[in-house]
């Protein structure tokens, strides 16, 4: 059995940029579990996928790069690249975590979780494991969520797309959802010269909001605007189920329309990391969030919090690499309050100079007057 004070759950964005926190704030006493590599969600993302926020640097005016997971690294003058694709991104992070000499475990899947006696230990295939604090930061790219459609089995989601090679089938390809997935699936087809109907109940092209998490990118919105002619939007459409006659599928929508599409339809449905069996009882559910309190921890069980891009807290989406990575110092300074253990101050300034600390919530307001 391996001890230490943290045990952290996934080695993605969320997971390296808390353990480069907890290591430069001074606590040594943790470790990173993941059943792939470093990144590994990242390097299973489709070539034609790349991050919506924009990668430069800006470090030295205090706003570290948009897709940096700690103050004083950047991934665009890393990979020279202002948005990355996936597996350079999973670069990025294998260069943190080989910086910092990151004890990394890769490799290893977890199948139970259980708390007792104050530890929550976790059962691996080649080995287990005992913390009194345990942060979960799954991502959610590993756990597509099928929008509760009626035998969702019979479309793709987004995730299985691949490089797109095995959709040659038709000239015509049914989308369902109306977020950023959707939009990068339609703009990827129209590349190859297929045109695409995206079925939604509400499209976040149609978003008034400032805010990236509510309404679509500007980066999306620029690429859909180069290909608009090849893309169909239906509005007020909420699909809720498939059904298969012969070499036909047929959409069913809330109010009883039918729509057929020659091909099984993509699924751009979104991620749920709660749906995970491994997580599903640590946490109280709002919908596909966990619910959390303002230490982004467990209401269910103590010193077992949340990293990632499922935090939310009311309104406040924090779904983006510059949004989460603020919570980072945060839930290291409570683990130290908790535990009386002394900071590295100066870094903990450093993270706070560079706005990635944020413990007010309430001030994540993103309107602009033009």
């Amino acid at each position: 059995m391996q001890k230490s004070l943290i045990t952290i759950l996934g080695a993605g964005a969320a997971g390296i940029g808390m353990a480069a926190t907890l290591k430069r704030f001074g606590i040594t006493d943790f470790q990173v579990i993941d059943k792939g590599q470093v990144g590994q969600s990242f390097r299973q993302w489709s070539p034609y996928t790349h991050f919506i926020s924009p990668s430069f640097n800006t470090a030295g005016f205090g706003f570290p790069d948009l897709n940096a997971v700690t103050p004083d690294t950047s991934p665009g003058m890393f990979l020279q690249s202002e948005h990355p694709s996936g597996p350079a991104f999973a670069a990025y992070l294998q260069a943190i975590a080989d910086e910092l000499q990151l004890p990394v475990i890769c490799g290893e899947e977890i199948y139970h979780i259980s708390y007792q006696d104050g530890y929550y230990h976790l059962t691996g295939k080649k080995d287990s494991y005992q913390s009194p604090y345990l942060i979960l930061a799954l991502g959610d790219y590993a756990f597509p969520y099928d929008g509760g459609i009626e035998n969702a089995y019979l479309g793709i989601h987004y995730s299985q797309l691949g490089d797109y090679q095995h959709l040659t089938e038709a000239q015509t390809y049914s989308i369902i959802g109306g977020n950023e997935a959707a939009f990068d699936t339609a703009i990827a087809s129209a590349r190859r010269g297929y045109r695409s109907t995206i079925y939604t109940d509400r499209s976040a092209i149609d978003s008034q909001s400032y805010d990236p998490s509510q309404g679509l990118s500007l980066y999306t919105k620029h690429r859909y605007q180069q290909f608009a002619a090849a893309i169909e939007i239906k509005r007020g459409v909420r699909i809720q189920a498939i059904q298969k006659k012969g070499p036909l599928f047929t959409l069913i929508s809330q109010d009883g329309s039918h729509f057929d599409s020659p091909t099984a339809p993509i699924l751009a449905t979104g991620f749920a990391a709660v749906k995970s069996p491994l997580i599903q009882d640590l946490f109280e559910l709002d919908g596909t969030r966990p619910v959390l309190n303002e230490w982004d921890e467990s209401t269910l069980l103590p010193d077992l919090f949340m990293v990632g891009p499922q935090v939310q807290h009311q309104n406040v989406i924090l779904c983006y690499i510059y949004k989460y990575r603020q919570r980072f110092a945060v839930l290291a300074e409570e683990i130290a309050r908790r535990q009386g253990l002394d900071l590295n101050q100066g870094q903990v300034q450093h993270y706070k100079d560079n706005q990635m600390y944020l413990a007010d919530l309430s001030c994540c307001g993103t309107d602009c007057f033009c």
